[in-house]
């Protein structure tokens, strides 16, 4: 009996594990050029630009879809991100730094 009651309280346990959120990045503040929030990724950027199909040899993208709680410079954030579809893309002045977009589907503060 207690051994079923021990197994069934562990098979509900919720558990957060990287594949939920696989990247980690910093909010770098709203870009000059486009208006919209970019991060740098820490890690696993050929990961992202498989994903996204552009590679940023910095790390920085523009972030569409950042939960506004999480548009502050400075926060180190955990996401889920895909390539963004052309309606999602924004226009930019090209008057400052121009990098790549990726979508935010889901993200939290690490």
């Amino acid at each position: 009996m207690t051994l079923t009651v021990l197994l069934t309280f562990l098979s509900c346990e919720e558990k957060t594990s990287t594949k939920d959120f696989p990247f980690e990045a910093e909010v770098l503040g709203k870009n000059s050029d486009c208006g919209v929030f970019a991060i740098r990724f820490k890690d696993k950027l050929d990961q992202v630009s498989e994903i996204v199909g552009i590679s940023s040899s910095s790390g920085v993208y523009i972030a569409r879809n950042l939960p506004i709680d999480l548009q502050y410079a400075g926060l180190v954030i955990t996401l889920n991100i895909r390539k963004p579809v052309a309606s999602e893309l924004g226009a930019c002045s090209t008057l400052g730094p121009s990098y790549p977009w990726i979508y935010v589907t889901n993200a939290k503060l690490k």
